[in-house]
């Protein structure tokens, strides 16, 4: 499991080689917690990224703990996980 670095500090200093791969979990992170349930399909479409790219990030996410996947019909659909805590509902 690889270990995924915090949200990027204007200040902090990145490889030249890792950059291209934290804006990809940034990137996707923020269309998660902005709407919410989301098929690895449509982030593809949006953003216009190969399937396979996507469902690469979304799993390396998912080993970090940020985000969830939810089976849906017949499908997967994703979450970020402060958007899954956040709407949790008590009787």
């Amino acid at each position: 499991m690889r270990e995924l670095p915090m949200y990027i500090e204007e200040e902090d200093e990145e490889e030249e080689e890792n950059w291209e791969t934290n804006l990809r979990y940034e990137v996707i992170e923020f269309i998660l917690r902005r709407h919410s349930l989301l098929s690895a399909r449509d982030i593809a479409r949006v953003l216009g990224w190969k399937l396979v790219e996507v469902n690469r990030v979304l799993r390396d996410l998912e080993n970090a703990g940020r985000v969830r996947r939810t089976k849906l019909g017949k499908t997967h659909v994703w979450t970020h996980i402060e958007e899954h805590q956040r709407n949790l509902m008590y009787y």
